[in-house]
């Protein structure tokens, strides 16, 4: 199982190369520049987005408060009105008449002006039959003594609330005043009015009236709000429906519920605000997007669709001059140099109006190729002359080993004792197996080309066509070599090593006219190579005394002196016949300069 950390140098490794080519550097940089002002432009945007939106907010929200301020001032006037009637020092007798008076200066329709002493009896009342007063049915009194005194009234001074008779919101308004009755006594009473909310002739005609001025401007409607009674409006336009949707009102009710007396939604298309009215009644404005709205809207979007469309034909443009004059010049330098890599010529097929880094460029390649070219040319017409040297070297040194062993050959047939004769034997064969080595050590591929098992095949036949006068072909050669890089340091030991074994093996494994086989192995395992060198003969312990003498003479050592210098282990066993195991490490090859 992968670790974390392995996983993420992994990836840290391969995230640079999306970034390897010109090009998407290049397409890189474009972005990175162009994103700041896209950010910039989107910000803006998006500033004037919600600058827009919440303009049907502040409309309705405006409008609201403008119902409330209204509302307020209109039952502040009543109050005063009635205020100053109580502080005249009002009669019974002329009660009627001071409330006809009272009606005309403060140009405000009552639906009734009453006096009433502390019991709650009428004293006096006063109704304008002349004059319609919306929301008062006609001038007809629209509440009885008992509906008109159920505001409680606690010492002196005054008070006014809004109630609702039936669907109509009312103000109902009260003083306290001290009057003069028909004995002349003078009583303690009160003085209750009664009028319809802010007449809304005069809502029609105010600021509230947009639609019929300025139709783009939007329209609001205000409608008063208790959860006693039914929502009832202050304005009528019908743009408002009626009842009002379901979620709508289920959020104003959970907004009472939980005391949360300010609140602004939207639902759809349609804007809602509640705030504070007078006392438990809340004002609710409802404003759709205006037409002004819609179209700042739209050119919002039509804004951002042009930033959009012109950023892609910048990036793209700039994109396409980019790979034109400056990735695809670049591009062809890279590949003309690869083709010159591959085929020794560099012609890059530019156009003239390039930027002149890049036509510099050009021509320092120019100029580095043709040195690169005649310094490789150079350095190949000396590999060639050493190779013929070395070669040279190796071929004089294999004829003079050749002449060497002739020159022993001859001398050691011209020796009449046996013992001395197969003495300069020996050396003749050991001078030849250099020599046969050195042919093998330099052929035409260099020194990598080694063909170890042709050599150890070769070496091993003239060994025994050498000893053929001894064995009479009774012996038989049996080879296993694997093509184990061997390097010349360690071919000339291994050549005597098999020189020596071998021989020894032909002169003193099979006496007697014995028969038998001789097996040279050479395998690798792991880092090792392992030569082995058996034979199926007699054995070491079977040979006579004199002949083990010799075994251990000059042969001997030489094959543990070539060991140690490979640096290798010996082993030599004596079952069923005679065993070499040599055991080295296999080193790296220089390989030839050509």
């Amino acid at each position: 199982m992968k670790s974390p950390s392995t996983s993420f140098w992994r990836f840290a490794r391969f995230r640079p190369r999306l970034f390897d080519t010109v090009g998407s550097r290049v397409m890189a940089l474009i972005v990175c520049t162009s994103l700041p002002l896209a950010c910039v432009a989107g910000v803006l945007a998006w500033h004037t987005y919600l600058a827009t939106a919440d303009n049907s907010y502040e409309r309705t929200r405006s409008d609201a408060l403008s119902a409330r301020h209204e509302i307020i001032n209109d039952i502040d006037r009543t109050r005063s009105a009635l205020e100053t009637l109580a502080g005249i020092g009002l009669h019974e007798e002329i009660a009627p008449r001071a409330f006809r008076l009272v009606q005309s200066i403060s140009q405000q329709h009552y639906c009734a002006l009453v006096l009433v002493d502390q019991s709650g009896r009428v004293v006096s009342t006063y109704q304008d039959l002349g004059t319609e007063v919306p929301g008062c049915d006609n001038n007809r009194l629209v509440l009885t003594p008992g509906e008109m005194m159920a505001l409680p009234l606690h010492g002196e001074g005054s008070q006014a609330e809004i109630i609702f008779h039936g669907a109509r919101p009312i103000v109902r308004a009260i003083v306290s005043l001290e009057y003069v009755d028909r004995s002349g006594a003078l009583v303690s009473g009160k003085l209750v009015a009664l009028r319809p909310l802010v007449n809304q002739q005069i809502l029609r005609t105010d600021q509230y009236a947009r639609p019929a001025s300025d139709p783009e401007s939007g329209s609001t409607d205000l409608w008063l709000y208790n959860r006693d009674v039914p929502p009832t409006p202050l304005t009528r336009r019908g743009t408002t429906p009626i009842p009002w949707s379901a979620d709508a009102q289920a959020r104003l009710d959970r907004d009472l519920k939980t005391r949360v007396m300010t609140d602004h939604f939207r639902l759809g298309m349609t804007y809602y605000t509640l705030i504070p009215g007078y006392g438990p009644v809340n004002i609710v404005a409802i404003s759709a997007r205006s037409i002004a709205e819609n179209r700042a809207l739209q050119l919002f979007l039509a804004r951002l669709t042009l930033i959009v469309l012109i950023l892609v034909v910048e990036l793209l443009l700039v994109a396409l001059a980019a790979q034109r004059y400056l990735v695809e010049p670049l591009e062809k330098l890279a590949f003309s140099v690869g083709d010159w890599r591959r085929n020794g010529t560099f012609q890059p097929d530019l156009p003239k109006s390039l930027p002149l880094e890049i036509r510099q460029m050009e021509r320092a390649f120019s100029r580095a190729t043709r040195r690169l070219d005649r310094h490789e040319a150079r350095l190949q017409r000396a590999t060639r002359q050493q190779d013929l040297l070395i070669r040279e070297i190796h071929h004089r040194v294999k004829n003079n080993l050749q002449i060497v062993a002739s020159l022993l050959n001859l001398q050691a047939n011209r020796i009449k004792l046996p013992e001395a004769r197969e003495e300069f034997h020996l050396v003749r064969d050991r001078i030849r197996s250099l020599a046969t080595l050195h042919r093998y050590l330099y052929p035409e591929g260099g020194l990598s080309a080694l063909d170890i098992s042709a050599f150890l095949e070769e070496l091993a036949s003239q060994i025994f066509t050498a000893n053929n006068r001894l064995n009479k072909g009774r012996v038989t050669l049996l080879l296993d070599v694997d093509p184990v890089p061997i390097t010349p340091d360690q071919a000339v030991p291994i050549a005597l090593v098999v020189t020596e074994v071998v021989t020894n093996a032909l002169r003193y494994a099979f006496p007697d006219h014995r028969t038998g086989s001789v097996k040279v192995t050479l395998k690798r395992e792991g880092e090792m190579a392992v030569l082995t060198i058996r034979d199926d003969g007699i054995g070491l312990s079977s040979t006579r005394a004199q002949d083990a003498a010799k075994r251990e003479g000059i042969g001997l050592q030489l094959v543990k002196g070539f060991a140690r210098q490979l640096g290798g282990t010996l082993e030599i066993r004596d079952d069923e016949g005679t065993e070499y195991r040599l055991s080295f490490g296999v080193q790296l090859i220089r390989r030839h300069l050509a």
